[in-house]
């Protein structure tokens, strides 16, 4: 539904030109609700503000649809001394910590094979560190840090690596005090990768967070040191159509217009320049490959076909209006004889 919103103050703002009733509104939030009745931690509320202002919250599913690589933010400012240990407190407070262990659906790296491991590291007890191959670069274990072949970071930190295990009594008190992947833990050094496509995080958001905060409040709760501006929100439709969220759009409630069920539409992070797919190009994305060759062939057929009727439409035109020209110069010229 389309109108203009000033004219509609009770209404909701979906973006610059989609509005909805607080009546339909309610409808979409049971419907929603209804679909996670069992997880009730997925539920979308609704209240007003101490400025009677209506406001929706809930969590967002975000699927993970970049190309090009994320960079992690460094982590720990300082590295663990092997004789201290401290409390969750004194290195992280509260507010900014967040737990490596959310990107268990995001990120896996490989264990590294302890077949693999050259026997002369083995052997000196001074490196304390391996170099560790993570599952979307895959340098090799062997090459130098140096090498082309190794992708660096911004802070020009270097490879991810693999601590070796400590006893388990101090292994355990650094788990508490460091954030971690799947157990990996990330401190003084960042990591580059690029999340697996189509895997599923979900970001605590609400109606006053337009496309720009949401991706935002996505990259602040995973740490991620990229620029909002690298990313865009997509909704990708079952039909294969993709349409980008502009920036006035306000994402949970695009969730909420389309339903609670992914199967009919998701929202995904891309890159900036990733394209949309219309409607009309979505219906044939399914196709067997021989099926969609003869569809362009017919499509290039009709094309020429258009192109011929318009050239000979104009052509004809312009040959009307010629002939009118000419018969206009005759009679001047006898006039004026």
């Amino acid at each position: 539904m389309t109108m203009m919103a000033h004219q509609y103050p009770s209404w909701i703002l979906i973006n610059e030109r989609t509005f909805i009733t607080r009546e339909q509104l309610n409808s979409l939030l049971k419907t929603y609700n209804i679909f996670y009745k069992n997880q009730k931690n997925l539920h979308i509320l609704y209240g007003e503000t101490t400025d009677g202002k209506l406001m929706v919250e809930g969590m967002l599913d975000i699927f993970w649809g970049v190309k090009r690589p994320i960079q992690l933010k460094i982590q720990d400012e300082k590295p663990f001394s092997s004789f201290t240990t401290m409390k969750s407190s004194d290195v992280f407070s509260s507010k900014g910590m967040t737990r490596w262990g959310e990107f268990d659906d995001l990120y896996h790296i490989s264990e590294l094979d302890r077949t693999q491991i050259p026997m002369s590291e083995t052997r000196n007890s001074q490196e304390d560190y391996l170099s560790y191959d993570i599952s979307t670069l895959k340098p090799h274990a062997e090459d130098e840090p140096d090498s082309p072949m190794l992708y660096r970071t911004m802070s020009e930190a270097t490879l991810v690596r693999k601590r070796m295990k400590p006893p388990m009594m101090d292994r355990k008190e650094r788990q508490k005090n460091r954030a971690s992947i799947n157990g990996h833990f990330y401190n003084h050094e960042t990591s580059i990768f690029i999340p697996a496509f189509g895997s599923e995080t979900k970001v605590r958001v609400n109606s006053n967070m337009r496309t720009e905060e949401v991706i935002k409040q996505l990259l602040q709760k995973f740490k991620i040191e990229n620029s909002p501006q690298d990313f865009a929100l997509h909704l990708i439709f079952a039909t294969g159509e993709q349409r980008r969220l502009k920036k006035t759009d306000i994402p949970l409630l695009q969730r909420l217009l389309q339903g609670p069920s992914e199967k009919n539409a998701r929202i995904f992070l891309m890159d900036k320049d990733a394209e949309e797919i219309s409607s009309d190009v979505a219906q044939y994305i399914n196709f067997h490959f021989t099926l969609l060759e003869s569809i362009l062939q017919r499509l290039n057929e009709e094309e020429k076909r258009e192109i011929q009727r318009i050239v000979t439409k104009f052509n004809k035109e312009k040959a009307i209006i010629q002939k009118c020209l000419q018969n206009k110069r005759v009679i001047k010229t006898e006039t004026t004889v």
